[in-house]
């Protein structure tokens, strides 16, 4: 019984570590995905807009048409009660495409420009409603840049029901801007994307530093790209010096889950990878974690 709890603890723990990471995935050497597009300049989607137009525009498309999402800051306009208020668009998702659990992100270039010599820190928001209002996935799209394309990328876990989301929304507050601000944004390839095949998604060791004497270190892997009740054979190792000291296979489903990789009698002190991947894949994730002499050796010598 003890050691289900202590099984159970460490697949929370790793679910948690996994969900702190950073919302925005960088991006590398990437395996093959598949990919739904929600609007772009030639989607023919429809865009609500208020205090704020939201057109198709080829100005600053990356290929074909872009969104243009256009807005002149206005103090004294707007909402009577809230006339420096949230310009914005918003677009509907058909009823029939609204789960999106079995999709790994949520995605799209965003090009800016503006009167101003550059854009706040705050300059755009983003919002997935998942149904509605209180159930929302929100984003400061802080990284924009004036004149340059920008890629973004949230993943679908980071929404709070990704199985009903009704609505996607741009904004501007324009407390974070000067009365009389010209604001345009072009958003391109505003979609979602999964993995074709089975891929590590993230890794995260459950403990950075460890003593030589502890007999495992369990490691939290997030798999993506499998079908309901498949499983792929993911192989992780401790390495040092490019040598693997250490290592261990599981045959894992989609979601998180624990590892343990035995790490007593073949580890010394010193720096190590854990590096975690899909067996016969050449996309190895890796993770750094220190081994440190046990202080309950030293006692006893």
């Amino acid at each position: 019984m003890t050691g289900d709890r202590v099984l159970l603890t460490a697949v929370l723990l790793g679910a948690a570590l996994l969900a702190a990471l950073p919302p925005a995935v960088a991006q590398t050497d990437e395996p093959p995905m598949e990919e739904r597009v929600l609007a772009d300049g030639d989607s023919g989607s429809v865009w609500t807009p208020a205090e704020a137009t939201m057109e198709p525009d080829d100005a600053h498309a990356r290929a074909g048409r872009a969104m243009h999402f256009h807005i002149d800051v206005n103090h004294s306009t707007g909402q009577p009660d809230y006339p420096i208020g949230w310009p914005r668009a918003y677009t509907s998702i058909p009823e029939t495409e609204r789960d999106w659990s079995r999709w790994d992100f949520i995605d799209f270039w965003l090009y800016a420009d503006t009167s101003r010599e550059s854009l706040p820190g705050s300059p755009l928001g983003f919002i997935v409603r998942c149904p509605d209002k209180p159930n929302s996935f929100s984003a400061t799209l802080s990284a924009a840049t004036k004149g340059e394309w920008v890629h973004f990328r949230f993943p679908i876990s980071a929404l709070p029901n990704a199985a009903d989301c009704t609505a996607v929304q741009f904004y501007i507050s324009e407390s974070n801007y000067l009365d009389g601000d010209v604001v345009d944004f072009w958003i391109d390839d505003l979609r979602l994307l999964r993995y074709a095949e089975p891929t590590v998604l993230r890794l995260q060791p459950l403990n950075q530093v460890l003593y030589d004497d502890v007999p495992m270190l369990r490691v939290a892997v997030e798999m993506t790209g499998l079908e309901d009740g498949a499983t792929a054979q993911v192989e992780v190792a401790l390495v040092r010096d490019g040598q693997t000291v250490q290592q261990a296979s599981a045959a894992l489903a989609a979601g998180v889950t624990t590892i343990p990789l035995p790490v007593e009698g073949g580890a010394t002190a010193g720096e190590y990878e854990v590096q975690a991947r899909v067996a016969d894949s050449d996309r190895t994730l890796v993770k750094s974690v220190r081994v440190v002499s046990s202080p309950w050796e030293a006692a006893q010598q």
